[in-house]
């Protein structure tokens, strides 16, 4: 297995050439001194997924733990455990039936204000076979739009709604809404198209499956443009899929991937629990033809340079 050398403190290695990797040789509920932290955060930051393994982690110390990467975000949907404002528990039983909570390929909360940008998912029951998780890189999709489709939606917005997102919930007998969750239906937000990932810079596309129109068109004119960004971004080479183990935290850039659950476990149990970071209002990238003259272009050089170090 291919080790990342960039790395003195934890063993990192590649999971894809796309995105992904796993990470062991770190005990985050032992709270790793500083520099072996870095390092973890580094590694989210280049990769933008991480599987962090062999983790002895419960619902307290796992919400201790997350504080340590930032304020968390909130989540005006889901009912948190009891005494513990920001942890959330998933359970699928062996009887149970019908979809998994996250089938579909989606962001988490796109139609926040700010949606979390971290998002962390412990497993602590694992079906001894299936239950994947599948993410795609939006950093990639960018790359492989042509310039002019680049330059059609560079300075547009996007409108992200959070209609149908109550009864995609409701319809999970397991999982517990807030009194308010309802109110999410009629949440609209608009976000750049084109952004740019504050830490290093990378051009992502902030497309979601809550994503309705985009600035200056129709819904019916937005429609097939939308669908085709979904399809560049979930093309399969830029995948990676984690392969659960008991004990594994995995921890995404929310903004910057997709993912979806695999519904491939019927007949065992499955409890894991998630959390959410605070992220930042997405920042739409610079004007391609002045990107070498800006600050942000400056910190991105920057950030490369310390990501590389």
């Amino acid at each position: 297995m291919l080790r990342d050398p960039r790395f003195k403190r934890i063993d990192v290695s590649p999971i894809t050439g796309a995105l992904g990797a796993d990470i062991r040789g770190v005990d985050l509920a032992a709270s790793p001194d500083e520099e072996t932290f870095r390092e973890v955060k580094k590694a989210l930051d280049i990769y933008h997924v991480v599987a962090v393994r062999d983790q002895q982690l419960n619902p307290h110390n796992y919400q201790a733990m997350a504080a340590r990467f930032g304020p968390f975000s909130g989540n005006p949907v889901h009912a948190p455990m009891e005494g513990l404002e920001h942890i959330i528990q998933f359970i699928r039983e062996p009887s149970d039936t019908g979809k998994v909570i996250g089938e579909d390929w989606h962001m988490d909360l796109a139609w926040m204000v700010k949606p979390p940008g971290i998002t962390m998912l412990y497993g602590e029951v694992i079906p001894p076979v299936g239950g994947d998780t599948c993410f795609t890189s939006l950093v990639h999709a960018y790359r492989a739009l042509s310039p002019g489709m680049r330059a059609m939606l560079h300075g547009r917005m996007g409108l992200h709604s959070g209609k149908g997102v109550f009864a995609i919930n409701a319809m999970q007998s397991r999982l517990g809404l807030r009194k308010d969750a309802a109110n999410a239906e009629e949440t609209e937000v608009e976000h750049p198209l084109i952004c740019a990932h504050p830490v290093t810079g990378e051009r992502y596309v902030f497309v979601s499956s809550v994503l309705r129109s985009i600035s200056g068109l129709t819904e019916d004119e937005s429609r097939p443009i939308i669908k085709y960004l979904m399809d560049v971004a979930t093309r399969p080479e830029f995948h990676c899929r984690i392969r659960w183990e008991p004990g594994t935290l995995t921890m995404w850039d929310n903004p910057c991937v997709l993912h979806t659950a695999l519904n491939d476990y019927t007949g065992f149990r499955r409890v894991t629990y998630r959390t959410t970071i605070e992220g930042w209002a997405p920042v739409a990238a610079p004007d391609i033809n002045e990107a070498a003259n800006t600050p942000l272009a400056a910190l991105h050089q920057l950030n490369t340079l310390e990501l590389a170090a």
